[in-house]
């Protein structure tokens, strides 16, 4: 059994690994969908006109069949006017064509019992996400672990500030293999960043 120290030493490790391997990735691979591009196996990058997102699905990866999906993400904004990314303007589209919403915080703190081991692995499965060099991290706060502080109904992103955090999406039917989209609705803009999980995960 892992103890606490384990776990960040583990976490460290990864961390350093995937560090070195995105020194090592100077180019982006563009994919089918106009916008977004390929970083790492499950890093992806959108550039839209009012914000830039990275997604990273590395944890799903790992494994489909839970009822819960974990995604990493980190977004900016291209303008210095700020934009604002509501909570409830994002979703996913799963692979039976079904768009299902971002959990609320009583469904998230409610399931953390139940998930905490997963956040564990997923903590130690998460890739670096920061690709704009001076600006400044933030934490993404739309879902929080119970008694870690209030989360935000939305927030507000300009080219001065990257936004990191995790989005947890529960899925009734079991995370199953096939093809997702990651939907953030603006005011101007619509994000969609598809991704594939199961065989085949490239989108």
């Amino acid at each position: 059994m892992r103890t606490p120290r384990t776990w960040t030493i583990a976490a460290a490790a990864l961390a350093a690994g995937s560090a070195l391997a995105l020194l090592g990735c100077t180019t982006a691979t563009p994919t089918e969908t106009p916008g977004v591009d390929r970083l790492g196996t499950t890093v992806l990058r959108y550039r839209g006109p009012e914000v830039d997102v990275v997604l990273s699905y590395r944890m799903p990866s790992l494994g489909v069949g839970g009822d819960w999906l974990f995604l990493d993400l980190a977004i900016s904004g291209n303008t210095r006017d700020s934009v604002e990314v509501k909570r409830d303007r994002i979703a996913v589209r799963v692979p039976s064509g079904d768009v299902v919403g971002l959990a609320s915080q009583q469904e998230f703190g409610e399931a953390y019992p139940e998930l905490a081991s997963a956040l564990q692995r997923a903590s130690v499965a998460e890739e670096p996400l920061d690709y704009w060099a001076g600006r400044r991290l933030a934490s993404l706060d739309f879902l929080k672990v119970p008694g870690t502080g209030l989360s935000l109904p939305s927030e507000w992103v300009n080219d001065q500030v990257v936004y990191q955090g995790h989005l947890y999406f529960f899925l009734p039917g079991g995370v199953q293999p096939g093809r997702y989209e990651l939907r953030i609705d603006l005011p101007e803009s619509k994000v969609r960043i598809p991704f594939r999980l199961g065989s085949g995960q490239d989108s």
